[in-house]
């Protein structure tokens, strides 16, 4: 099991209060079983993604002939196979295919819970929840020839899909708790990974050609000289909410967008790299705005409609930062009409387009 990373909370008892709750639609089971640990009495559930498919575990239960289960993880199972016929994978392929081994695939919904501790935008504790449903599948193995390898014959693992009628859940479905975020500190430690990363940049000297054959020597600041004007695109996220009409309307960000978080470190250089996309809670459809169409009274009257459908002032332009409802064109456009007096914008929204426009950024 990896390491918790840094930013990950260690919350007394959720996993197993998870785990034992049966997933029912709407999950407030769940959420009324969560608020009964201390410190989750104000827990609330954001958002869901995949409840209507499209992601599924990697890895797959392996199922023998006579139905009794053999393995949780195909990958692991098929390797020792291949290890117990002398690692020949010809042989275990032989062995296998076509004999009435079966695979599952485990369909996964992500929960999005949050806990707003109030403050700063980006002082909020996110927990990640999966919802499992795991079904019977496919056969074990297709017949195309043998593989090659043994990576080969994991990845060549699905066979042909059962009929309908066989892809009967082999367990009840399940809560699995994967991880609890302070977001407030992950934001903080992006914007360390983020400064020793300007800094590196500072450093390094860039020797131009010109056409002539001459050689000119310059510095990352000369070649992009805003390169460390604004604060990295994450923290600009947090800080544009609260200068702006949806933070100032006491909208809580968190209420409406959680996080996707991303921590890597290459293996080559040893170098960390930190990033977040935001993902918004609003559950219903929203009307894609085009900044092409129409005069610019309509254009803004549709951002404005925008705003009150998910209810925040000033809420089209988070969706322009990520997104495909809102473009950087309706930014653009809706600058330039305020700049010429065509339409209102408050003081601090028109400053937090102007930034925008001066470095944009999105996700």
């Amino acid at each position: 099991m990896n390491a918790r990373k840094e930013y990950e909370i260690e919350i007394p008892g959720l996993g197993e209060a998870a785990a034992a709750c049966p997933p029912a639609p709407g999950h407030k089971a769940l959420v009324k079983a969560l608020r009964r640990l201390p410190g989750l009495e104000e827990i609330k559930l954001a958002t869901t993604r995949g409840e209507e498919g499209g992601s599924y575990l990697a890895k797959r239960g392996v199922y023998g002939p006579d139905g009794t289960r053999l393995h949780d993880d195909h990958d692991a199972w098929l390797r020792l196979q291949v290890e117990a016929d002398g690692g020949s994978v010809r042989t275990t392929y032989e062995r296998l295919q076509g004999k009435g081994y079966k695979l599952t695939k485990t369909h996964i919904a992500t929960l999005y819970l949050v806990i707003d501790h109030g403050g700063d935008e980006s002082n909020f504790a996110q927990i990640e929840i999966w919802r499992e449903h795991e079904r019977m599948d496919c056969e074990l193995l297709k017949s195309w020839g043998s593989p090659r390898d043994v990576d080969e014959l994991v990845r060549e693992a699905e066979g042909y899909s059962l009929p309908d009628e066989e892809c009967v859940p082999v367990a009840p479905a399940r809560y699995e708790f994967r991880r609890a975020v302070d977001v407030g500190r992950f934001v903080q430690m992006l914007d360390a990974t983020e400064a020793a990363r300007r800094a590196a940049l500072s450093r390094k000297r860039y020797r131009l050609l010109d056409d002539d054959g001459s050689e000119e020597l310059r510095t990352h600041a000369q070649i992009d000289p805003d390169f460390d004007r604004f604060p990295h695109k994450a923290r600009r996220l947090f800080n544009d909410w609260a200068a702006s009409s949806a933070g100032r309307s006491g909208a809580r960000l968190c209420d409406h967008w959680v996080m996707q978080f991303s921590d890597w470190t290459n293996p080559k250089t040893g170098d960390r790299g930190m990033d977040l996309i935001p993902a918004w809670t609003f559950g219903k459809k929203l009307a894609e705005v085009l900044a092409n169409k129409g005069d610019v009274y309509s254009f803004f009257g549709k951002l404005q409609t925008l705003d009150r459908r998910v209810g925040v002032p000033f809420g089209w332009y988070f969706y322009m930062l990520h997104g495909n409802r809102v473009h950087d064109a309706s930014a653009k456009r809706a600058l330039k009409a305020a700049e010429e007096g065509l339409i209102v914008l408050p003081e601090h929204d028109y400053q937090v387009l102007k930034a925008w426009s001066q470095r944009p950024y999105g996700f």
